[in-house]
């Protein structure tokens, strides 16, 4: 049998919190590496300065692609969050006396 596992929804939310600051970070840094790709090319010649601005291009593209999946993590951890407190509190409130749709008993 599985052990069963414990997690802290404000943990996890503030994870979410934390990837979504960084995928916004991230965003920033794309638009920089395009400029430094081009300054690189001008400023250096030939085959160096090409293979200098396609390292700083495909840097750029690797921080939009990483922005990307931050934002898409942050979103379905704090989705996850949100579904769990929502079942959570359903549970609790089905457990009570009288809960989900049940006769309150006197006792």
């Amino acid at each position: 049998m599985p052990a069963p596992i414990s997690v802290g929804f404000d943990a996890v939310d503030a994870l979410a919190d934390e990837l979504a600051a960084l995928a916004a970070q991230l965003a920033e840094e794309r638009p920089l590496c395009l400029t430094a790709a081009a300054s690189l090319r001008s400023a250096l010649t030939g085959d160096v300065g090409w293979r200098a601005g396609a390292a700083a291009t495909a840097w750029g593209s690797l921080t939009e692609v990483l922005a990307e999946e931050c934002a898409a993590m942050a979103g379905t951890l704090h989705a996850a969050v949100a579904s769990y407190r929502s079942l959570d509190g359903d549970l609790a409130r089905a457990v009570r006396p009288g809960g989900a749709g049940g006769v309150p008993v006197p006792r």
